[in-house]
């Protein structure tokens, strides 16, 4: 079982890099940090003429989606949505999706952590409703999420809920109970 640990924060020592850290400390994955990448806005070429090739942003998530068995996603509840750079960077799966690769060796299931400052249990859902959306469009289970608390970096670790949650989600990737069979 392979793991990709997608960073949707701007912030190098974010709550919701915290919260990575917390799932998977002694764990092999890989990350991919929006942070680090160089997006602009995506511009979509889909209905055009003219077979469009991939951007680099593109390529690599297309490329790091086929190594994984599981995709987590790391975000803030920014302005209880998805941050900016990383609806940017999910745009591009409009064309990810299309590559017959991708139909071949998608990931067998997706999993979201959110960490909001205000009441995110309930101003956090409609985020993860989104994402919901996303992960049946592509054909991905998504039966797994967090939604914790916490305001400045740090606070997150006091929110005993979110971190139960996450000692949970910890021992179910452990196990290697994912959808082993979807495809």
């Amino acid at each position: 079982m392979s793991i990709g640990l997608i960073l949707g924060s701007s912030r190098t020592k974010s709550n919701s890099k915290i919260l990575a850290e917390a799932l998977i400390e002694n764990m092999e994955h890989e990350t991919l940090d929006i942070s680090e990448l160089s997006l602009t806005d995506f511009e979509d070429f889909r209905h055009e003429s003219v077979h469009a090739p991939l951007d680099e942003s593109t390529q690599i998530l297309l490329d790091f989606l086929l190594k994984h068995d599981i995709i987590i996603i790391f975000a803030p509840i920014y302005w209880y949505g998805i941050p900016g750079k990383l609806k940017v960077l999910l745009d591009r799966l409009s064309y990810v999706f299309r590559q017959p690769a991708f139909e071949n060796k998608k990931p067998k299931e997706a999993i979201v952590l959110a960490v909001g400052g205000d009441r995110p249990r309930v101003k956090g859902l409609p985020m993860i409703l989104q994402f919901q959306q996303i992960f049946d469009f592509i054909d991905i289970p998504f039966d797994h999420y967090v939604l914790a608390e916490g305001n400045k970096p740090g606070d997150v670790r006091s929110d005993s809920r979110a971190m139960a949650e996450i000692a949970w989600l910890r021992q179910y990737l452990q196990k290697g109970n994912t959808h082993e069979g979807h495809n």
